[in-house]
C-alpha cells in the first residue's frame, strides 16, 4: 500500500458515508445516475480504515477513533458500534484496542458486513 501526500492509504476510499468527504480517484468526477452494487469490504481496507483513524499514531484506537471510523464505514450508530467493538476486542479492559488486539478488531468489523456502495 502506498500513502500519499496527506498520510492516507491509496487504496482505501477516503470515506464510505455522506457524512464523509469524497476525494481521489474512486470517486467519479461526474454523477452518471447509474446505480452501483454494493462491494464487500476487504480486510486490508478495514485495517487501512482503522489505521487513518488512529488520529494521534500511537498504536491505540480509543472509542472516539473508533466511532469516526465508524461513522465512515456506514454505520447507523457508530457510537454504539465502537462501545461493543471495544466490548469484543478489548482483551485487556484498558479501553484502547491496542496492536495485540487489533486483528480481534478487524474480524469484529468484518462480520459487520460492511459495503462500499
Amino acid at each position: 500500500m502506498t500513502q500519499n501526500s496527506k498520510g492516507a492509504c491509496d487504496s482505501v476510499p477516503m470515506s464510505i458515508d455522506k457524512a464523509c468527504q469524497r476525494t481521489g480517484p474512486w470517486s467519479p468526477a461526474v454523477s452518471t445516475g447509474i446505480k452501483r452494487a454494493a462491494v464487500p469490504i476487504t480486510e486490508d481496507q478495514v485495517r487501512g480504515i482503522f489505521n487513518r483513524y488512529d488520529a494521534n499514531k500511537d498504536g491505540l484506537l480509543s472509542k472516539q477513533e473508533l466511532k469516526n471510523a465508524f461513522a465512515c464505514l456506514g454505520s447507523r450508530m457508530p457510537g454504539l458500534r465502537a462501545l461493543l467493538a471495544l466490548q469484543h476486542a478489548d482483551v485487556n479492559g484498558d479501553g484502547y484496542i491496542s496492536e495485540a488486539e487489533f486483528d480481534k478488531l478487524v474480524k469484529y468489523t468484518l462480520k459487520r458486513g460492511y459495503k462500499f456502495k
